[in-house]
């Protein structure tokens, strides 16, 4: 079939990425847990969330693929959590 596709051969970074989070849902789906596929590619918090659960679940197979989920979001700015004590009235 490679040969009648000879773009199907070359693996980019992005299938193999697509192909990990495929993974990754349907290993949660196998502990009950539903995991929304878009999302997941867009909601950092989202992605932690069930990342953890991952941990959390006691599958081996499961947490190896949690813990490179999670390696491999962007670190959380704490700016973006800055709350103020500066009241004005």
């Amino acid at each position: 079939m490679n040969a009648l596709l000879p773009h199907a051969a070359r693996e980019t970074d992005s299938d193999t990425q697509l192909l990990d989070l495929v993974t990754f849902k349907w290993l949660m789906a196998g502990i009950g847990w539903r995991v929304d596929l878009p999302r997941l590619q867009k909601d950092a918090d989202y992605a932690r969330v069930c990342a953890q659960r991952g941990l959390e679940s006691g599958q081996a197979l499961l947490g190896e693929r949690a813990a490179e989920l999670l390696a491999a979001l962007p670190s959380r700015s704490r700016a973006m959590f800055t709350l103020s004590n500066d009241v004005r009235i």
